[in-house]
């Protein structure tokens, strides 16, 4: 009898093992029979967490799949109280929400049956797209294994917001999604980690590859959205709006000069991501844009 979920942990050797043995213990400690899920620590030999991600799915032989890392835990019962909704309602994607923990586990708590675990029901991944503001998160989804793979749907092989554009892809191409504020996910925040604390070097590479991840997504939308109008382009479109004043921060929070942010702006509009459109996706997006733009018109046409 296959699992009905597969778990898949990406882990290379000079990870913490300690950290890993925690993260493998919280899904034991879940209480599921015995033969209804499996573990899969996935690795890659260029040490990419989306060649990790890639090989555990190419492994996996659940009904569903759900990416944990290795840093971090499943919170009690989260297993047992999500499986009545997958198994009545089928969706190609049921995300659930996350708390951040930097220091004690987070204490047990009842277990919810399908009848109290609150959710939300969409028609598809791109109505949910479409009218919300999410973080583009791997970790706190259920994907259905059967969509992704007649979709494609795979990681890019890096390191570096192989999330983002896989979440783009995934919400892209699903039907049924279901969204609870529920928490399901323990996610370790640790000042000291690799992903709070970043060199000078780490933080150049992770400047070009956002940049690179907005191509592709771009690509992706040009190939995949014949109809400029549709749901699913609007949709793809709104997160790359959103992912393009990401980028901007990321120059801002990674202390880039003004000379090299002109630069950068410069090449985002002649790809076609600046100006962003005047939409009413949200207050903040109705804030932050009219900035963007304005500098944009003042300063980087000149330069052009």
């Amino acid at each position: 009898m296959n699992p009905f979920i597969s778990i898949i942990i990406p882990f290379f050797g000079a990870a913490d093992k300690a950290l890993l043995q925690r993260c493998v213990s919280s899904i034991r400690e879940q209480g599921m029979e015995e033969g209804s899920y499996e573990i899969i620590i996935a690795t890659d030999s260029k040490e990419t967490t989306g060649g990790a991600r890639n090989n555990g799915m190419r492994q996996a032989q659940g009904e569903y799949i759900l990416f944990v890392d290795a840093d971090d835990m499943l919170l009690p019962d989260t297993l047992l109280s999500c499986l009545p909704i997958l198994k009545q309602y089928v969706p190609d994607i049921l995300k659930f929400d996350f708390l951040r923990f930097s220091g004690r586990f987070p204490a047990g708590r009842d277990r919810l049956s399908e009848s109290l675990l609150p959710y939300v029901e969409y028609p598809s991944g791109n109505d949910y797209m479409f009218s919300n503001n999410f973080l583009g998160v791997i970790w706190g989804h259920f994907f259905r294994r059967d969509y992704l793979e007649v979709n494609q749907v795979c990681f890019h092989e890096t390191s570096y917001y192989d999330d983002e554009e896989f979440i783009a892809k995934a919400y892209f191409y699903s039907g049924k999604m279901i969204v609870t504020s529920w928490k399901g996910y323990a996610y370790y925040h640790s000042p000291s980690s690799l992903t709070q604390v970043f060199t000078e070097e780490e933080c150049r590479r992770r400047i070009p590859a956002f940049k690179e991840m907005l191509l592709r997504l771009k690509v992706f939308e040009s190939v995949s959205c014949p109809y400029a109008l549709d749901l699913k382009s609007k949709a793809l479109n709104r997160r790359i709006h959103f992912l393009t004043i990401d980028y901007i921060r990321q120059m801002r929070r990674n202390k880039c000069g003004i000379k090299e942010i002109n630069q950068r702006l410069s090449i985002l509009k002649q790809e076609g991501f600046l100006p962003l459109p005047n939409e009413g996706y949200s207050w903040k997006y109705r804030l932050v844009v009219p900035v963007i733009n304005a500098y944009v018109c003042l300063f980087i046409n000149k330069c052009s």
